[in-house]
């Protein structure tokens, strides 16, 4: 008999690995991030109209707290100021290319036109600016 239990009772009794609630929520984190990362995922955010999920019955006061709270007055903001959708260079060119076939473009020339509209006559730094 001795009771003590040497490795079957490190490891739950019976010979099973017991595996802690905070493991469990590990890998079933990093099975979401799998997931996540092998699509192209579009989140939909529902607003509630009022606090009593009434019919016919909006509450102006709280469904703007939602929208502040979840960052959709900044995202309107934002998208009114045109920054409603960046594209990566490559995707710019493949979309827009063709609008450029055949016109001269002299940095020089476009300058004042580029620093009048967009802020800056040169792109920033890093950024790729040829095809």
């Amino acid at each position: 008999g001795g009771g003590g239990g040497g490795a079957r009772a490190r490891l739950g009794g019976g010979g099973r690995k017991v595996v802690s609630v905070g493991r469990q929520f590990q890998e079933s984190l990093d099975s979401l991030m799998g997931m996540l990362h092998t699509c192209s995922p579009h989140f939909v955010r529902c607003i509630k109209p009022n606090h009593h999920l009434a019919p016919d019955d909006f509450d102006g006061a709280y469904v703007m707290r939602q929208l502040q709270q979840m960052g959709m007055v900044h995202v309107v903001k934002a998208r009114k100021q045109g920054f409603a959708h960046r594209y990566d260079f490559d995707t710019f060119i493949a979309r827009y290319g063709y609008l450029r076939e055949g016109v001269e473009c002299d940095a020089a020339k476009l300058a004042p036109y580029l620093q009048t509209y967009l802020g800056s006559a040169s792109p920033p730094a890093g950024t790729k600016t040829e095809t």
